[in-house]
């Protein structure tokens, strides 16, 4: 993570809260000013998602998926070699008002990396932390064609995602009560 690090993360929690505010803006309008460069790069999809810097804030993951056959998991092999298989899907529920639900699909993937716990500690979550909220995410471009999301979640988790294709879908989230 470049803009919204850990080490700023954890400065909020500090007596020195009103300078670390200040230096999350400034990073806040770095952040944008570089998506600004990214985004078009995007298909229409991924900007309107990534436009939403922290759309998912405080939200929740509900499942991560990886697989070469997340679209057609019918046990039928495809034939042929297609090295733009790879897939992440990721369901999160998030924190807004009203809450939504939402699924992001990202393909041709060349790299994904779980860290759990990860390596600097955040916030105490207990004995086992799980992911905890989401907090702050960043889209850069690893290379001309490869985006690269990473999501840094409460209990020092993150997942780093590297992929050509991005695409999400957002529900509204029903609460069902027991018959």
């Amino acid at each position: 993570m470049k803009y919204f690090t850990r080490e700023l993360w954890i400065s909020f929690q500090t007596p020195h809260w009103q300078k670390a505010t200040k230096h999350w803006r400034r990073r806040f309008e770095a952040y944008k000013k570089q998506l600004a460069k990214i985004l078009p790069k995007m298909n229409s999809s991924g900007r309107a998602f990534f436009r939403d810097a922290l759309v998912l804030h405080d939200g929740t993951l509900a499942r991560l998926e990886v697989g070469d056959q997340l679209a057609a998991p019918t046990g039928d092999r495809r034939r042929g070699r297609n090295p733009c298989r790879a897939e992440v899907r990721l369901s999160v529920i998030s924190d807004r008002s009203p809450k939504r639900f939402y699924l992001l699909r990202y393909e041709c993937v060349s790299r994904i990396d779980l860290s759990l716990p990860g390596k600097v500690e955040l916030f105490p979550s207990g004995e086992y932390p799980n992911f905890g909220d989401w907090g702050y995410d960043e889209l850069t471009l690893r290379r001309p064609t490869i985006f690269r999301h990473e999501i840094l979640f409460a209990s020092r988790a993150t997942i780093v995602t590297e992929f050509k294709q991005f695409s999400f879908r957002r529900m509204a989230l029903t609460m069902q009560t027991p018959s």
